[in-house]
């Protein structure tokens, strides 16, 4: 088992359910976490020890020893979910049935780094999990099984992200209960689109757009990193909203409930983030912080 996420732990805690004998755990080093600079495991790492499992973490898989030490094991099969390193070619090749990853979204669309991301940010009414085999091309391996999931109205990327990562456990589980038998299906050569990375120049919240695309991006980008706007020098991140049929100047406040202008239409924040706080709904926000009427926010 190769991860790193939260997303993988599903995974992991379904395969140990299930019986599978979990040879070793790969995951990505223990780092610096938030501000208490703390040494941190990753999830998958933590699940792992708990179960008294091999872990290894190691950097990359650029030299001879690691892969060396990856083929000793003699996998029958490897399965990779949200673990963040690149594997070689002469990797792949080494388990008797390869290996599996679980992908969220509906293969060949939103291939790449932040599918759920954009599937929201885009608009999409629907999203799905795909099992796929791991080819050195990026997402474009065959697919084994994969399964299509409604797009709720104001769900937020990190519930989704929970709600596929569940959904995706199953489906793997499922796979490897038929992995002598299942033949994966080439994916289409039609439409393919790419989930690039999420930047942070992106994340700032631009007025100037209509209400809906910005309340697509603010819950595509909940709860990490979060969309911001600053007010006063105070950055602000909104975590969840709705939408409100009033127009006014981009980034206007139109009423003391915070409803926002944009260029088309406003919206109205639910869930609100003042820099260095937690998470608050908008009610209790407004309790112990102004906003004035007709200002406009940047």
């Amino acid at each position: 088992m190769m991860g790193s996420s939260q997303f993988a732990t599903p995974t992991l805690e379904l395969l140990l359910q299930r019986g599978y004998e979990i040879i070793a755990v790969y995951t990505q080093p223990p780092r610096v976490a938030n501000r208490g600079k703390k040494i941190t495991p990753t999830p998958i790492h933590e699940v792992a020890e708990k179960n008294d499992l091999k872990v290894f973490t190691p950097l990359d898989f650029s030299d001879g020893a690691s892969i060396s030490e990856f083929k000793s094991l003699e996998p029958d099969v490897a399965v990779v979910v949200s673990y963040g390193l690149i594997l070689p070619g002469r990797l792949l090749a080494i388990p008797r049935f390869g290996f599996l990853n679980i992908h969220p979204s509906l293969l060949p669309r939103w291939r790449g780094a932040a599918p759920i991301q954009r599937a929201l940010i885009e608009g999409d009414t629907k999203t799905g999990v795909s099992i796929i085999k791991v080819t050195e091309k990026l997402d474009a391996g065959p697919i084994f099984l994969k399964e299509e999931v409604e797009i709720d109205q104001g769900i937020t990327a990190s519930e989704l992200s929970d709600e596929l990562a569940v959904k995706g456990a199953d489906l793997l589980c499922r796979v490897m209960d038929n992995l002598e038998t299942i033949t994966p299906v080439e994916q289409s050569h039609t439409g393919i689109s790419y989930a690039k990375k999420i930047d942070k120049m992106e994340t700032r919240i631009d007025w100037n757009f209509p209400a809906k695309e910005i309340y697509n991006k603010i819950h595509g980008l909940s709860y990490q990193p979060g969309a911001w706007f600053e007010h006063r020098g105070v950055r602000i991140k909104i975590l969840k909203c709705e939408l409100i049929d009033k127009d006014g100047e981009p980034g206007q406040v139109l009423a003391h409930d915070m409803t926002l202008s944009c260029v088309k239409g406003s919206i109205r924040p639910t869930l609100i983030q003042r820099q260095g706080k937690t998470p608050m709904n908008v009610k209790d926000f407004l309790r112990g912080y102004k906003l004035e009427i007709g200002e406009k926010l940047s």
